[in-house]
């Protein structure tokens, strides 16, 4: 198990078959939807067997994160080429994910440095479903836009669609 669990009150005979992460920085306006998600899901009430962690902006220590999952459902603002407050399921192996390439800082590495850095290190990533939320404006300022904020309970209802989906084809295992 992950000092990173350890950290952050999991015990190695955790339950949870299905992670939701939430991505960005509340602090830059539709940057916060996944961290804003993992917060509605907590104040709804998760599934059992099902834990959302609000991860921040992630960097490197996403790969501890995902270290040993099975499913994990993860939110993050992304342009997806839609209308702001739009969003897109899709899993890694569906998408392009942009990375910096040479310019790798350990401070600034997204989602797509990560997937590159455990493919490199040939790392087992868990089965994983992305929810990219189409921002309206990403700057200095706390609070969601309308259109993202609108989307929120739709949103939401697909990321629980998809922990159901999971957890059904789990108990199925």
């Amino acid at each position: 198990m992950s000092e990173w669990r350890e950290a952050n009150g999991e015990s190695s005979d955790s339950p949870f078959a299905v992670l939701v992460i939430g991505l960005g920085n509340p602090l830059r306006g539709d940057d916060g939807v996944g961290p804003r998600v993992v917060q509605e899901l907590h104040r709804r009430g998760l599934p059992e067997g099902v834990t959302a962690l609000d991860v921040g902006t992630g960097g490197l220590d996403l790969l501890r994160v995902l270290e040993g999952r099975k499913h994990v459902v993860l939110v993050d603002a992304a342009d997806v080429g839609r209308e702001p407050g739009q969003f897109v399921r899709f899993r890694p192996d569906q998408a392009r994910l942009v990375f910096a390439g040479d310019r790798l800082s350990l401070h600034h590495a997204g989602l797509g440095e990560v997937l590159a850095l455990a493919d490199a290190l040939g790392r087992a990533l868990p089965e994983m479903v992305i929810f990219g939320v189409q921002p309206a404006e990403v700057a200095w300022g706390e609070g969601l836009s309308p259109a993202v904020e609108a989307t929120l309970p739709i949103l939401i209802d697909a990321v629980l669609e998809e922990i159901n989906s999971k957890q059904r084809a789990t108990s199925d295992e």
